[in-house]
């Protein structure tokens, strides 16, 4: 900390920042940021504990005290560490993670427009420790049912192409790997039944796993979608290229993929409410309708045996 002439009263520099007007240590007037409300006062009672019920003395002032311009790291870290809510049950990592940046946010204003000192503080995530990841979005077993059999009474566009995207997302691909499967990771017939090798999550779409097995359904909606697959040069031939194509034979992009879905779900009033913001990200990672219906060999429960099978090659 650069050294002072004399110490600087927190609580005024506090009150000048939020109402938006202040005087530099040059003495420059400053008209600055307007605050909304909602910040004024979660920094004012972080800070200072201005507006706080009675009884509540966390405030990051109150904590450091004669300390406030000499601390460390390591203070922000304790005092966060000790918050609570209003009813005393210890705060959420989020709101403590909100806390921490009323003071980082402080310290900042102090710093390059005050001229006070400068104290390099780590980011907030090292002083208010790790913001748990907000639980992963899926569907209920009953909508992914429903989506299913959206997809078995879709008379939309393309509805064998349709009907098959939405079975490889209910089957746990995402919509990247849905997308880069081409028909040369396609085997018919081999020893184990019809398998494929599927591009791996997160890697190029070169990166491709090994041979798996095809699950039953995901067969049968193949079988139905491959005979009018709108294949065409130079982009994918009958054996080559992608697999989900549009109408002028190249591979569906994300965007097309997610509308698609989207439209399918729509169809479905279970599904209404949720189908114009459906990813197919949330759908691949909810519980899957074929859990029970993986095997290669007979038919799984509750699947109807398809009429017509057609070879894949």
């Amino acid at each position: 900390m650069n050294p002072q002439t004399h110490t600087p009263n927190p609580y005024a520099i506090l009150t000048g920042w939020l109402s938006g007007a202040y005087t530099r240590s040059n003495g420059q007037e400053v008209i600055g940021r307007v605050w909304d409300e909602d910040t004024k006062y979660r920094y004012g009672l972080y800070l200072a504990g201005i507006d706080a019920p009675p009884g509540w003395k966390q405030d990051w002032f109150t904590y450091i005290g004669d300390l406030v311009w000499r601390f460390e790291p390591l203070h922000i870290q304790d005092w966060a560490s000790r918050l609570t809510a209003f009813d005393g049950s210890p705060l959420a990592a989020a709101s403590r993670g909100r806390a921490v940046s009323a003071v980082r946010s402080f310290y900042a204003h102090c710093e390059d427009d005050l001229g006070v000192a400068r104290w390099n503080l780590p980011p907030r995530r090292a002083l208010a420790g790790p913001t748990p990841p907000a639980p992963r979005e899926t569907l209920t077993p009953f909508q992914t049912d429903a989506l299913r059999t959206a997809a078995d009474r879709y008379r939309g566009p393309h509805p064998e192409r349709a009907r098959l995207a939405a079975y490889m997302t209910l089957a746990g691909l995402r919509p990247g790997q849905s997308i880069a499967v081409v028909m040369q990771y396609i085997q018919r017939d081999n020893q184990t039944g019809p398998a494929w090798q599927l591009p791996v999550k997160n890697n190029s779409t070169s990166a491709v796993g090994d041979l798996t097995p095809i699950p039953r359904p995901l067969v049968w909606a193949l079988d139905e979608y491959l005979p009018v697959r709108t294949h065409k040069a130079p982009h994918s031939t009958e054996a080559d290229g992608p697999l989900l194509v549009s109408r002028t034979g190249r591979g569906l992009d994300h965007v097309t993929f997610t509308r698609i879905l989207r439209e399918l779900a729509a169809t479905h009033p279970d599904l209404e409410e949720v189908a114009p913001t459906l990813h197919p990200d949330v759908v691949a990672h909810s519980p899957s309708p074929f859990a029970d219906e993986t095997g290669t060999a007979g038919v799984g429960r509750g699947q109807r045996r398809h009429p017509a099978r057609r070879h894949l090659h």
